[in-house]
């Protein structure tokens, strides 16, 4: 067992998601967490949102290498998942990484896993303001360690992803678990 890690599974009365390697959770009063073989590690996620916590467990690169996604409808967390342990991603200033969804910081309104050119990586995704909502900016993120920090980016159509979290055929909505 780590020792970073709780025994025993997700609290009463939580929802839960199975994803490959464990269960991804959210309890009533907002915890998230994820069990494993390893045990069960959970955190706290401070938000100011009306909107139920929704989580999704992805793997941006097809590499193993497992992310969780926090929503609270406004913005969202970023985490590694390492067995049972939910690692922060740093912005490289030292605050957490969050990827704007509602374009309250004028930086995104999505989430995808998409090729920019060097493999399937985490993206930010803003459809762009003006005109007829037509296009949609792609910034490649890139994690080093447990910093994450805007790469590449493109301009493109916009897709129904572009106000969405998604990452392949994963989608929040239904494949991630939303707060009872």
């Amino acid at each position: 067992a780590d020792p970073w890690c709780n025994p025993g599974g997700p609290p009463d009365g939580a929802a839960t998601r199975p994803f490959v390697g464990g269960v991804v959770w959210v309890s009533g009063s907002g915890l998230v967490g994820v069990t494993t073989a390893d045990g069960t590690g959970s955190l706290r996620v401070s938000s100011a949102s009306p909107m139920p916590m929704q989580a999704l467990v992805v793997d941006a690169q097809s590499d193993g290498q497992k992310q969780l996604i926090v929503s609270d409808g406004r913005v969202a967390h970023l985490y590694l998942l390492e067995g049972c342990r939910i690692n922060p991603v740093f912005d490289g200033q030292g605050s957490p990484f969050v990827f704007d969804l509602q374009n309250l910081r004028g930086n995104g309104t999505g989430v995808g896993c998409e090729d920019l050119g060097a493999g399937r990586q985490l993206v930010a995704l803003q459809v762009l303001p003006g005109g007829d909502g037509s296009t949609m900016r792609r910034t490649a993120i890139t994690i080093n360690g447990n910093n994450g920090s805007p790469g590449r980016s493109d301009t493109v159509a916009a897709t129904p992803s572009g106000s969405t979290i998604t990452c392949g055929d994963l989608t929040m909505a239904n494949d991630g678990v939303q707060q009872p």
